[in-house]
C-alpha cells in the first residue's frame, strides 16, 4: 500500500507551490481592499467624492481572496475541527475516521466545483454583470471553480494518507470497518428516497444530530454543515433544488459585502501583533499595577484588556500575552496555577472588548447593528477586567505565596510608562471612536484600523518584509477558514429553515409558560458546554439560527443578549475539561500540567458567574453606551 503514500507525496509536491502562489495573489487582493476603503473614506471627507461601486468591487475581491486561499488553508491544516473524541481512539481507528470524513468532504467539494462550473457557463451565456460597475461575473465564478478544484487534490492527498495509515495500522479490521461504513452510507441514502413517515421537525432534529456526529468525528466544521445542508435540502426539496444551491450559494456567500469586515479586523490584529504593541501594553500595566499583591498577574489582565481592544480574538490574545508574561511569572516565582489561570482568563477578554470577532459574527447572523454591539461590549469588558484584578489582589493578599508584589516604581516611572500605550489608544480611538461618532461604517473602520496598525509598525521601526508576509498569509488563512464556515452555515440554513426547527422550538418553549430567566439559563448552560468544545466563531454560527427566535419570543433585548452570550462563551473557553484557551496556555507554559491550569482558572470562572448575575440584574451595564451613540 506504499503507492498511496507516494501518490499523496506527489500531489502535495506539485500542489504546494501552486497553492502558495494562489494564496499570495489572494492576500494581495486584501491589501487592495484596504487601500480602496481608505481611499473611499478620504474621498468622501476631503473631496466629497466617494468611490462609485466600491461595494461591488470589494465583494469580488473577497471572492478572489477566499477561494485562492482555500487550497493553502487545507495544506496547512487551517480548517477548524472538533478534535476531542477521535484523538482518544487507537491510531488505526483515527485513520479510518479521517478516511471517511475526507471522502465526505471531497463529495461536498466535487458538488460545489462541478455545479460552480455549470453556473459559470450559465453566467457567461447570459452575459451577467454587476449592477453598478458592470463587471462580468464569469471570471470571478471561474476563480471559485479553480480554487475548489485545487482543493479537491488537497483532500485526495489527505484521503490517500489516512487510507494508507488505516490499512497499515489496522489491517483487515480497518477494511471491514470501512466496508461496514460504506454499507451504512448506502442504507442511509436509500432512506432518503423512501421518505420515512416523520414530521419536518423530527427530520430537522435528526439532521442536527447527524451534524453533531460529523463534528465529533473531526470533520471540518464548515464542511460538515455544508454536507448536512446538501442532504437536508435534497430530502425536503429534491435533487434539483439541492444541486442548484451548491453552485450559487458558495459564490454569493463569499461575495457578501458584510463579510468584508472579517479580513480587515483580522489583519488589524495581525499588524498590531507584529508591531509588538502587546509588549508595550504589558510594560505599562506592570509599571502601574505591578506593586500590588499578585501585581504581575494584574498587569497581565490589564495587558490582555488593552490588546483585546485592538485584536478581537480570545485565542490570539491568550497566546500573545502568554508569550510576554510567562517569563515574568517564572522570574518572580509565581504560583503556576495563578499564572496560567490569569493568562487563560485574561485572554477571554479578547472576544468581549471591541473590536470583537464574536460580535461581528453575531451581527452577521442576527442582522443587529455591529457598532452598537461593539459599544455594548466596552463597559462590560472594563468591568470584568477590573473584577479579575480585584480577585487577584484579594487572593494574593490572603495568600502571599500565590504571587509576590513586583518591585516598586515611582510616579515618574508610571507616567513615563504611559508612552507604551499611545499606539493602542490611537488605534482604539480611531476605530471605536469613529464608529461611535458615526464617522465610519464598521467595514470602513476595519480598513482604517488595519492601515493605521501597518503605519504603527513603521513608526515603531519594527517593519520587516517577513512580518508583512506573515501577517498577510495568516489573515488569508483565517479568512478562508471563517468564510468557508459561513458558506456551510448558509447551505445548512436552507435545511434548518425548511424543517422549521428554530420556529417550532421557540413556540414550544413559549407554550411551556416557564419563567423566561429559567429558559435563558438553560440556553446559556448549553453555550458553556459548547464553548469548551469549539472556537467561538463556529459556535455562534452553528447555534444562533436555532436559539435566536427563542430569545425574540421571550422579548430579551437582543444587544444585551449578544453581550451575555459572549460572556458565556468566555466561560466556556476556560471550562474543564476542554477549554480552548487552556490548551493555548498549555502550549506556552509547556511544563505546567493541565490540571494545574484548570485549578487556577476556577476562581476566574466564579468571577465570571458573579459578573453575569450583575449583567442580568443591571442590563444598562451593556446598554447605556449603545444608547448614547450619535448615529446607528
Amino acid at each position: 500500500m506504499g503507492f498511496l503514500t507516494r501518490w499523496a507525496e506527489t500531489i502535495e509536491k506539485v500542489l504546494t507551490p501552486i497553492a502558495r502562489i494562489c494564496n499570495f495573489i489572494g492576500v494581495s487582493m486584501l491589501v487592495f481592499m484596504v487601500l480602496l476603503l481608505v481611499a473611499n473614506v478620504v474621498g468622501r471627507f476631503v473631496f466629497l467624492r466617494p468611490i462609485g461601486g466600491i461595494y461591488e468591487l470589494e465583494e469580488m475581491l473577497l471572492v478572489i481572496l477566499t477561494f485562492l486561499a482555500l487550497a493553502y488553508t487545507g495544506i496547512v491544516k487551517g480548517h477548524v475541527r472538533v478534535d476531542m473524541l477521535v484523538m482518544r481512539f487507537p491510531v488505526w481507528v483515527q485513520h479510518v475516521v479521517d478516511t471517511c470524513t475526507g471522502l465526505t468532504s471531497l463529495t461536498l467539494w466535487v458538488f460545489i466545483g462541478w455545479r460552480g462550473f455549470e453556473y459559470m457557463l450559465e453566467m457567461h451565456a447570459c452575459g451577467r454583470t454587476t449592477e453598478m460597475l458592470y463587471l462580468p461575473w464569469t471570471p470571478f465564478v471561474a476563480i471559485m471553480v479553480f480554487g475548489s478544484i485545487l482543493f479537491w487534490f488537497v483532500l485526495i492527498a489527505e484521503i490517500f494518507r489516512s487510507l494508507h495509515g488505516a490499512i497499515v495500522e489496522g489491517g483487515k479490521k480497518a477494511l471491514w470497518i470501512l466496508g461496514g461504513i460504506g454499507l451504512v452510507v448506502v442504507i442511509s441514502l436509500g432512506a432518503l428516497f423512501v421518505r420515512l413517515p416523520m414530521s419536518n421537525y423530527t427530520v430537522g432534529l435528526v439532521g442536527i444530530g447527524m451534524l453533531m456526529v460529523f463534528l465529533f468525528l473531526r470533520m471540518p466544521i464548515g464542511f460538515a454543515m455544508g454536507f448536512m445542508g446538501l442532504i437536508g435540502v435534497w430530502y425536503f426539496r429534491g435533487w434539483d433544488a439541492s444541486y442548484l444551491i451548491m453552485g450559487a450559494q458558495p459564490f454569493y456567500t463569499a461575495g457578501w459585502f458584510l463579510l468584508v469586515v472579517v479580513p480587515l479586523f483580522i489583519l488589524m490584529g495581525q499588524f498590531c501583533y507584529h508591531a509588538e504593541i502587546s509588549r508595550d501594553l504589558y510594560d505599562t500595566c506592570y509599571a502601574w499595577l505591578g506593586r500590588l499583591p499578585g501585581g504581575i498577574a494584574s498587569a497581565t489582565v490589564g495587558g490582555c484588556a488593552g490588546f483585546a481592544a485592538i485584536c478581537g480574538d480570545s485565542l490570539a490574545t491568550a497566546a500573545t500575552m502568554g508569550a510576554v508574561a510567562m517569563p515574568e511569572f517564572r522570574r518572580f516565582k509565581y504560583d503556576d496555577s495563578l499564572a496560567t489561570g490569569t493568562l487563560a482568563a485574561g485572554g477571554t477578554l479578547g472576544i468581549l472588548i471591541p473590536p470583537s470577532m464574536g460580535f461581528i459574527f453575531y451581527a452577521l447572523i442576527t442582522e443587529e447593528n455591529t457598532g452598537k454591539l461593539f459599544m455594548a461590549g466596552l463597559i462590560p469588558g472594563i468591568v470584568l477586567a477590573s473584577l479579575f484584578i480585584l480577585s487577584i489582589t484579594i487572593r494574593a493578599k490572603l495568600n502571599p505565596k500565590l504571587g509576590p508584589p513586583g518591585p516598586p516604581t515611582t510616579w515618574l516611572d508610571k507616567f513615563k510608562a504611559l508612552k507604551g500605550t499611545w499606539a493602542m489608544l490611537v488605534l482604539f480611538v480611531l476605530v471605536i471612536g469613529g464608529i461611535y461618532m458615526g464617522i465610519f461604517t464598521v467595514i470602513e473602520a476595519g480598513a482604517i484600523g488595519a492601515f493605521g496598525a501597518l503605519c504603527m509598525i513603521f513608526i515603531k521601526r519594527r517593519f520587516t518584509w517577513a512580518k508583512l508576509v506573515s501577517a498577510l498569509l495568516e489573515t488569508g488563512r483565517t479568512t478562508a477558514m471563517l468564510i468557508i464556515i459561513m458558506i456551510g452555515v448558509f447551505i445548512l440554513g436552507f435545511f434548518i429553515t425548511t424543517s422549521e426547527v428554530p420556529i417550532e422550538t421557540a413556540e414550544m418553549i413559549n407554550a411551556l409558560e416557564i419563567n423566561r430567566y429559567i429558559i435563558l439559563t438553560l440556553i446559556l448552560l448549553i453555550y458553556v458546554i459548547l464553548g469548551c468544545l469549539m472556537n467561538i466563531i463556529p459556535m455562534i454560527i452553528l447555534t444562533l439560527p436555532i436559539f435566536y427566535p427563542t430569545i425574540v419570543f421571550m422579548e430579551f433585548d437582543l444587544i444585551w443578549f449578544g453581550v451575555v452570550m459572549v460572556v458565556m462563551m468566555e466561560m466556556g473557553q476556560i471550562t474543564p475539561p476542554i477549554g480552548m484557551n487552556v490548551f493555548i496556555i498549555a502550549g506556552v507554559a509547556k511544563t505546567v500540567p493541565l490540571g494545574t491550569i484548570f485549578k487556577g482558572i476556577m476562581p476566574f470562572w466564579a468571577v465570571e458567574v458573579i459578573f453575569l448575575v450583575l449583567l442580568t440584574i443591571f442590563p444598562q451595564i451593556a446598554l447605556w453606551l449603545p444608547g448614547m451613540m450619535w448615529t446607528t
